[in-house]
């Protein structure tokens, strides 16, 4: 996905003012749908051919590749919404506990998947297992099949 062509994907984007009052506007104009805004954050559904001219312009400070859009249908939107400020506040390297929800009990090379996005196991209680790490990891664990599920753990 991440590699071109022309399927529309999820990224997400930091504006240099609130995203709601200040540039909708433009991305409808732009036919840039908003899959979810917060402050000065929001998850776009994207087209290759749209980013360049979006960066380009005076009002995205940065943006990052989140993933497919049907993905995101496993991702509390709390935990979104979490990714979302910390994004648009530069803390996205800071760690954060996840709990995620498997299919069947996770096996080893589950966990190998789990620590090559970046995280480390904190808990394991048969199919969910919480983990620590940056949320900027939250797109290669989208990328786990095997994970139906994602939410904040219940420590902030």
């Amino acid at each position: 996905m991440r590699d071109g062509g022309d399927e529309a994907f999820a990224a997400l984007a930091v504006f240099r003012g609130d995203v709601f009052l200040r540039h909708s506007a433009m991305l409808e104009q732009a036919s840039i749908p908003i899959l979810n805004e917060f402050g000065k954050s929001a998850l776009l559904l994207l087209r290759p051919a749209q980013v360049v001219p979006l960066l380009s312009g005076p009002d995205v400070r940065r943006m990052a590749w989140f993933g497919p859009r049907g993905r995101l249908a496993r991702l509390d939107p709390s935990l979104e919404l979490d990714a979302m400020a910390r994004f648009a506040a530069g803390t996205e390297g800071n760690d954060r506990e996840i709990l995620l929800r498997w299919r069947d009990v996770p096996g080893a090379a589950d966990e190998r998947s789990v620590a090559v996005a970046g995280y480390r196991i904190v808990i394991r209680a048969g199919a969910n297992i919480v983990i620590s790490g940056p949320l900027s990891g939250l797109p290669k664990l989208l990328e786990i099949d095997r994970i139906i599920y994602l939410e904040k753990a219940s420590n902030p």
